[in-house]
């Protein structure tokens, strides 16, 4: 059920790490062995999204990007569009969630129902699906997220 109803498309079920010996950060380190190639189960992408409870925080451009930044040219990149970061906020991965009083980024929401509801933006006809739910349905999800 929260396959079906889109859930999964930021909480990722399975991912997987970079085989070992890749080089990564501008050719600054290489993925030891004891990390290549390893498959675990996080329940999210790690990738900044638009749920519409976003905290404000925009990464600092040339702490991120280094003191080059301004001279770089990015197919798409506009200050407008990196601006909007602030309305983002990174996919919080699920494993361990039962065990969390405070839920979402701002630790806002204290049951899991009110966590689903308050997604929006990006996630909104994710949520929209959670409502139409019958309460079976919706019961169901709420006690897979606390068996992660």
């Amino acid at each position: 059920m929260f396959a079906k109803i889109g859930c999964s498309t930021c909480h990722v079920h399975t991912l997987t790490t970079a085989a070992a010996g890749t080089v990564i950060n501008g050719g600054k380190y290489a993925i030891p062995d004891a990390l290549g190639s390893k498959t675990f189960h996080p329940y999210g992408d790690f990738l900044l999204h638009d749920i519409g409870t976003g905290d404000g925080i925009v990464t600092a451009m040339e702490e991120h990007y280094g003191k080059r930044m301004y001279q770089i040219q990015w197919k798409g990149l506009s200050l407008e569009a990196y601006r909007d970061i602030a309305h983002r906020i990174r996919t919080a991965p699920l494993w361990g969630v039962r065990m969390r009083p405070l839920l979402m980024h701002d630790g806002a929401s204290l049951t899991f129902r009110d966590a689903i509801l308050r997604h929006r933006g990006e996630a909104k006809s994710i949520t929209a699906r959670f409502e139409k739910l019958d309460q079976a349905d919706q019961d169901a999800i709420i006690e897979f997220l606390k068996s992660l």
